[in-house]
């Protein structure tokens, strides 16, 4: 479907309880940076097999965001003791949307959550606890202000996350207790936790510039970190290819 003048950006969501009604859920910096980023945002529900395939077709963009841990089914693993909330009706939509969205050519960000499913829909695995598989584990899951950097990470000089942010090193945001294990075929790791935890995936060959995966939020940044805007900024430009 194309569109005259701004990228439609599908954004995926959760399912909470809220006042004890089932709702779909997404956090409001996810529109706020994709508006201000020039797209038209719109909230993707967990749907039944049919609907990726016509709701990667509305959209010139899709986002994979925030939420549950990824059910280990999805990867064909067990789950860990460590494991928490999981929702494989999420874990099949998402998958779907990263299916025909690559046969559509149209580009993908995921985020926190995002970055792992990215990975298991193509393939890879996840690691589903991150302080009980990693003896130098640093904290993943902070206590400061969802907006606030509280750990470095290292950029390959030759990625496109290098050219968005300008550096090698960069502070992010931290709040996830799972991360990318095997690395899927169709991605490459671009940026590192000082205790090796992958924080950045992007795509290779065909899919270069098509798929970026990040462990943070910058969503939760990007109104303190015009870096972070430019990321969202970025992806909505390549979008805008699809229009």
């Amino acid at each position: 479907m194309k569109h005259s003048i701004n990228p439609v950006i599908g954004i995926t969501s959760s399912i909470v309880n809220h006042n004890n009604i089932k709702s779909v859920n997404l956090h409001e910096r996810f529109i706020r940076s994709v508006t201000q980023a020039g797209g038209i945002p719109i909230i993707i529900p967990t749907g039944t097999e049919e609907m990726p395939k016509l709701w990667v077709s509305n959209c010139d963009g899709i986002i994979l965001s925030s939420g549950e841990d990824v059910d280990p089914n999805s990867y064909r693993a067990n789950p860990d003791p460590r494991i928490q909330m999981t929702n494989e009706k999420r874990d099949k939509t998402e998958i779907g949307l990263v299916e025909h969205a690559l046969k559509q050519k149209k580009p993908i960000l995921a985020t926190c959550r995002g970055a792992t499913m990215l990975n298991v829909a193509l393939g890879g695995t996840v690691i589903q606890d991150i302080e009980s598989n990693n003896p130098n584990a640093i904290n993943h899951y902070q206590q400061a202000a969802r907006p606030e950097p509280t750990h470095e990470v290292q950029i390959e000089n030759n990625s496109w996350l290098y050219e968005i942010l300008n550096n090698t090193t960069y502070r992010v945001n931290s709040i996830h207790h799972q991360a990318i294990g095997k690395i899927a075929s169709g991605l490459r790791i671009v940026a590192v936790a000082p205790d090796g935890v992958i924080e950045a995936v992007e795509g290779t060959g065909e899919y270069t510039k098509l798929l970026l995966g990040v462990q943070w939020h910058p969503e939760e940044m990007a109104s303190e970190d015009s870096n972070m805007q430019n990321l969202f900024k970025a992806f909505v430009g390549e979008c805008i290819n699809t229009v």
